[in-house]
């Protein structure tokens, strides 16, 4: 039988039209949430295909770290970009088919350079979140050996 490791709880209040806020017992700041603009939402806010991607992302992220730890890798930068991609079933339901999670990490010698690969894929084999979902993950990581100019992912 399965062993109960923890619980993480939440709730949503409505606010108005298709908008909510998140709040958890955890401490953690409120999060105002909506509908994507393609559902009829304001557009601004955190949706609930936001939430479901980013995730799948920050698991592997915090996996990787924690893997990479222990594996004695030490790690100069990482940056995950993150997409899913929604699609409309036969059955015309839509569901979020696939992520694509785009690992960069920086490593500070070029011999670590396959041990970092290695870990990447054994984080997403691991990340509890990509286990949980019916949805597909796929990597795409990046691995360089010196940090990574503009490891910012928004453009």
């Amino acid at each position: 039988m399965p062993e109960l490791h923890s619980t993480y709880s939440l709730s949503i209040d409505w606010t108005e039209g298709k908008q909510g806020s998140v709040h958890s017992p955890d401490g953690v700041p409120d999060l105002a949430i909506a509908s994507p603009p393609q559902f009829g939402g304001p557009g601004g806010r955190w949706t609930p295909e936001h939430l479901f991607i980013s995730s799948a992302a920050a698991c592997w992220m915090t996996t990787f770290l924690a893997v990479a730890e222990l594996s004695k890798l030490e790690v100069v930068a990482v940056a995950v970009g993150a997409g899913g991609f929604l699609e409309k079933g036969d059955d015309r339901k839509f569901s979020i088919a696939r992520i694509l999670l785009q690992p960069r990490v920086s490593v500070r010698r070029e011999e670590d350079r396959e041990k970092a690969l290695r870990l990447i894929q054994k984080a997403e084999d691991a990340c509890l979140v990509s286990r949980s979902m019916r949805t597909a993950v796929e990597l795409a990581p990046e691995v360089a050996t010196r940090r990574l100019a503009g490891l910012n992912l928004r453009s």
